[in-house]
C-alpha cells in the first residue's frame, strides 16, 4: 500500500526593518490558509538595523541540517534573495517582489539616472535574480505588466497576489455621520505616489466649506511645514507626526472619510492599491482611491469614490460631494467592505497563492526531492 507524500514545508523569509509588515503577514496567515503546506516556518528579523542581513543569515544557515521544501522571500526581499538562493540548495524559492528595485531608484525617485551605469549594473543584477527563482510574485497584474517588461523577464514568470490586510486589527466599525461636519483623514509616509501637494490644494480649495477639516498623520519636518503653509492659506488643517499601529482604529473612529489614494501623478502610482485602501474598507469605512491601472475594481460613488490622479480640484469635488450627501457614506463603506472580503482577503489572497504556486510548486518540490536522493 503506498503512502501519501507528506505535505511539503515552506520558509518564509524576511529580513526588513518592520518584520511584520502588513505584507509579509498577510502572506504568512494565507499560506496557512491555503493547505499547500504541512509546515509554514517564519524566518525574520528582530534587529531592525544592518545586523538584520547576519541574523537572518545565521537563521538560514541554521536550518542547512533540515532545509524546508521551498522558501518565499518577502518584501523587502532583493537584498537577502542572493543569500536564500545560495543556501536553497536546489529547492524552489518564491520571490514576493512588491516593489521593483529599478522601479523604485531609477523611475520613481531618480537615485540613479535611467540609462547610467548604476542603473544598469542594478537591472542586470535583479533581472538575473528573478530569473533565478521559480516565481515572481507581485501586488497587482499592472504591477507584473510593468516588471516584466522593464525588466525584459517573461509575463509568466509573474504571479499577481494582492496585499490585504491585517484583520485582526482591521474590522468593520459601526459609525454615524452628522450632515454638520466633514472629517477627513490621510495618512502615511507621504511618499511622492501618495500625492501630499494634491490633497493639500484640494484641502486649500475647499477652505469656504466650514464643515469640512483634514487630519495629517505622519511624514517629516518637510511634510509637517507644507501642511502648516496650507494652513496659513486658510486650509483647514492639523498634523500629528505618528500614530501606533494598534491605535490606528481609534484614529479612523474619529474621522468620517478616508483618503485611500494614490493621487500623485508617478510611475508607481499607476499601479497600486495603497496599504491604507486595503485597511479602510476592511474597516467599512467610505474611501477616496486614485484612478489608475488597478481601480476598475472600484465603481464611483458605491464602494469608493475615484478620482484622476494628480488632480485636486477632482479631489476637492469628491471631498465636497461627500459633505453633501453624508447619509450616502455609510453605504459607500459597507460595499467596500463586501468588495474588500472578495478580492482582498485574507482567504481570497490563500485561493490566489494556490493558483500561483500549485501545480508549478508542486513539480518544483517533486524535482528538488529527487534530485537529493
Amino acid at each position: 500500500m503506498s503512502r501519501t507524500p507528506a505535505r511539503p514545508s515552506i520558509a518564509v523569509v524576511t529580513c526588513y526593518r518592520h518584520p511584520d509588515y502588513v505584507r509579509a503577514a498577510s502572506l504568512r496567515a494565507a499560506l496557512r490558509e491555503s493547505g499547500m503546506y504541512g509546515t509554514v516556518r517564519v524566518v525574520k528579523n528582530r534587529r531592525t538595523g544592518v545586523l538584520r542581513y547576519a541574523e537572518v543569515t545565521g537563521s538560514l544557515l541554521r536550518m542547512l541540517s533540515n532545509r524546508p521544501d521551498a522558501y518565499l522571500v518577502t518584501f523587502r526581499g532583493y537584498e537577502i534573495l542572493p543569500v536564500v538562493l545560495l543556501l536553497a540548495g536546489g529547492r524552489p524559492v518564491y520571490y514576493d517582489e512588491f516593489i521593483n528595485p529599478v522601479e523604485w531608484f531609477v523611475q520613481e525617485h531618480g537615485k540613479f539616472p535611467e540609462g547610467s551605469l548604476r542603473a544598469r549594473l542594478l537591472r542586470a543584477i535583479f533581472r538575473r535574480l528573478m530569473l533565478r527563482s521559480a516565481r515572481v510574485l507581485t501586488d497587482t497584474a499592472s504591477h507584473a505588466d510593468h516588471s516584466a517588461a522593464l525588466m525584459d523577464v517573461p509575463r509568466s514568470h509573474f504571479s499577481p497576489v494582492a496585499v490585504g490586510t491585517d484583520e485582526e486589527t482591521f474590522r468593520p466599525m459601526e459609525r454615524t455621520w452628522s450632515p454638520d461636519r466633514l472629517r477627513v483623514l490621510y495618512y502615511g509616509s507621504m511618499l511622492p505616489l501618495h500625492g501630499l501637494e494634491v490633497v493639500l490644494a484640494a484641502a486649500e480649495s475647499l477652505a469656504a466649506d466650514a464643515r469640512v477639516s483634514f487630519t495629517f498623520v505622519g511624514g517629516g519636518e518637510d511634510d509637517a511645514e507644507r501642511i502648516a503653509e496650507a494652513g496659513s492659506r486658510g486650509a483647514r488643517v492639523r498634523h500629528v507626526s505618528w500614530v501606533p499601529y494598534a491605535e490606528l482604529p481609534a484614529l479612523f473612529a474619529e474621522h468620517d472619510l478616508m483618503l485611500g489614494g494614490p493621487f500623485g501623478a508617478t510611475t508607481q502610482a499607476q499601479f497600486v492599491v495603497t496599504g491604507k485602501t486595503y485597511q479602510f474598507l476592511a474597516c467599512a469605512l467610505p474611501t477616496v482611491v486614485g484612478e489608475n491601472l488597478e481601480s476598475d475594481v472600484f465603481t464611483d460613488r458605491s464602494d469608493a469614490l475615484v478620482v484622476p490622479l494628480g488632480d485636486s480640484a477632482a479631489l476637492a469635488d469628491a471631498v465636497g460631494w461627500a459633505a453633501d450627501h453624508t447619509d450616502e457614506l455609510s453605504r459607500i463603506g459597507s460595499r467596500g467592505r463586501e468588495l474588500y472580503e472578495r478580492l482582498f482577503s485574507v482567504h481570497r489572497i490563500a485561493i490566489e497563492l494556490r493558483a500561483a504556486l500549485g501545480a508549478q510548486h508542486a513539480a518544483d518540490v517533486e524535482d528538488a526531492r529527487d534530485h537529493e536522493q
